[in-house]
């Protein structure tokens, strides 16, 4: 089953943190503060993302394809801005946990004027194609502890 889902904004990077106080410490040994329009454009979209999404979340393993539509040319972080959409994907409720994204494929698209994300998502199928990939990388490990 795959499930096709839309943003109608970027959502911000998970740069956009400023780092506080370094002698309190969190669970990751850092303290963070999120700005609050950064916070009011992550709860947006989470809001968009639980309004499109009605069945159980995926806990399985999980393969996302994301087109962000860009409005201009100015330089964007994808990696950043995915670890923000997929915290948004747990909130939501589209999936469990964010470490069940076995496979992410991130494009991105320039239309000047138009903004937005378009997320497919499907349950994970391990290919066979791997193991013959898998071989070679034992073999080169084999030959570099050997050298």
């Amino acid at each position: 089953m795959e499930k096709e889902l839309y943003l109608s904004f970027i959502p911000p990077s998970k740069a956009n943190k400023v780092k506080i106080n370094l002698r309190a410490y969190s669970k990751s040994g850092k303290r963070y503060i999120v700005p609050k329009d950064v916070s009011i454009k992550i709860n947006k979209a989470i809001w968009e993302l639980q309004n499109q999404y009605d069945a159980s979340p995926f806990s399985n393993p999980v393969e996302v394809n994301i087109l962000f539509v860009l409005p201009n040319k100015r330089r964007r972080d994808l990696d950043n801005i995915m670890k923000t959409l997929g915290d948004c994907l747990v909130y939501a409720g589209v999936i469990t946990d964010d470490n069940l994204i076995y496979k992410q494929v991130l494009e991105k698209v320039v239309v000047k004027g138009k903004e937005g994300v378009i997320i497919k998502i499907k349950e994970y199928v391990e290919e066979e194609k791997f193991k013959k990939d898998l071989q070679k990388l034992q073999n080169y490990k084999e030959k570099i502890n050997g050298i």
